[in-house]
């Protein structure tokens, strides 16, 4: 199967959703402010290393899950029209002539209300139990979402694969066909050391 894949953070969202997810519920629900020490603790486990992401984010939509729907409080956040407005118009004007997989790390309870928005049927994110906020599996981040994606499709070729970090994004960027880096909604062409003088 021929495929356009986009990440979403920093791609088609203008920010990390995540973080403003995080924000969103903090001010609707100032009692989460408690949870903070132990977020932060675990943050801190991140930087020097004892850790990684997949732990953190259990950490954190487990302190959340404790007070609020995770489920309900995503689905107010993406009705908010400031939150909408974050979501790129050059993708909802890109020609959609192939399947479009979204692929990100972000928790698929959180963005599953934005695919929506853009008719985007494949959603592929970090598994998370809505319930309890633990993560299931792996964080969804560069390998991981290769694995991911063929889960969901089967055998899959990627025609143009749109992001904001080469980097994270590299193992998806070096199977493409063609690659694109997206700042702030404006598209451009990636080429990778081979392409320099071609």
């Amino acid at each position: 199967m021929l495929i356009d894949v986009y990440d979403f953070d920093g791609t088609i969202y203008d920010g990390d959703s995540t973080v403003d997810f995080t924000r969103f519920c903090l001010a609707r629900h100032p009692a989460g402010l408690a949870a903070l020490p132990r977020v932060s603790v675990s943050a801190l486990g991140v930087l020097a290393g004892r850790h990684g992401l997949t732990e953190f984010k259990s950490t954190l939509f487990g302190e959340m899950a404790k007070r609020f729907s995770l489920t309900e409080e995503a689905r107010a956040f993406w009705r908010q029209p400031k939150t909408q407005e974050k979501l790129g118009d050059w993708f909802r004007h890109t020609p959609r002539d192939l399947p479009i997989v979204i692929a990100s790390a972000s928790p698929e309870f959180e963005l599953r209300y934005a695919a929506e928005i853009l008719g985007v049927s494949t959603l592929i994110g970090t598994r998370c139990d809505d319930a309890t906020g633990r993560l299931i599996g792996k964080n969804c981040k560069g390998e991981e979402k290769l694995r991911r994606i063929r889960e969901a499709v089967g055998d899959f070729t990627i025609r143009a694969m749109y992001t904001d970090d080469a980097k994270a994004d590299g193992p998806l960027l070096r199977c493409a066909q063609e690659g694109y880096i997206v700042t702030h909604g404006k598209v451009s062409r990636y080429h990778t050391e081979g392409d320099v003088g071609s």
